[in-house]
């Protein structure tokens, strides 16, 4: 946790690993959106370069005993963090696996923390952040919000699968995040004053 003279520190992860994915764009163009309406710094933190294997833990993360060094800076990112957000693209209905497993490696970590998820895909991402609300839910995360949905138009695709420009599109969703900023700026205050 930060302390009371620096601003409260979001880790806005990057849900998708696959090769052509358009996640890190989307959290370029709308960490400094989140910033100023949380009052908040925002690190971006992209599991495709985190690179965690598929779980290898040999026991269970609530038991607080990590044995990997990946695991433990990972622990250690994770707990340096005041929130989180959650940016994840709509696979097949649900949330990538990758974020899954980024997830599932810790436990204690989660517990209270306040996070929110923005998620993203032609239809918004909805199937997607509902199915990881109910995940966080179970955890114990302190839920910040319904989260953003962020519609994705084919148009804004180019030939190589990248988002020509994400600006644009961050900025037709400016409002709710916005919002969902403020809701956290609230939320981390109070954690702050109590």
């Amino acid at each position: 946790m930060t302390t009371t003279s620096e601003r409260p520190l979001i880790k806005l992860i990057v849900g998708s690993v696959r090769p052509v994915r358009v996640g890190d764009q989307i959290a370029a163009a709308l960490a400094p959106v989140l910033a100023e309406a949380a009052d908040a710094r925002v690190e971006i933190v992209d599991l495709a370069e985190l690179g965690l294997p598929l779980l290898d833990e040999p026991l269970m993360p609530a038991l607080n005993q990590y044995q990997h060094a990946h695991t433990k800076a990972w622990s250690a990112s994770v707990s340096e963090s005041d929130a989180v957000v959650f940016l994840t693209p709509q696979y097949n209905g649900g949330y990538p696996a990758s974020l899954k497993n980024a997830i599932d490696y810790l436990f204690h970590e989660w517990k209270g923390k306040p996070a929110s998820v923005i998620s993203y895909g032609g239809y918004g991402g909805g199937a997607a952040a509902e199915q990881l609300h109910s995940v966080m839910k179970f955890i114990g995360f302190d839920t910040v919000s319904q989260g953003v949905e962020i519609t994705l138009p084919r148009e804004s695709y180019g030939a190589d699968g990248r988002l020509t420009d994400a600006a644009p599109i961050i900025a037709g969703s400016a409002d709710d995040i916005r919002e969902l900023g403020e809701a956290f700026a609230a939320r981390l205050n109070e954690a702050v004053a109590a």
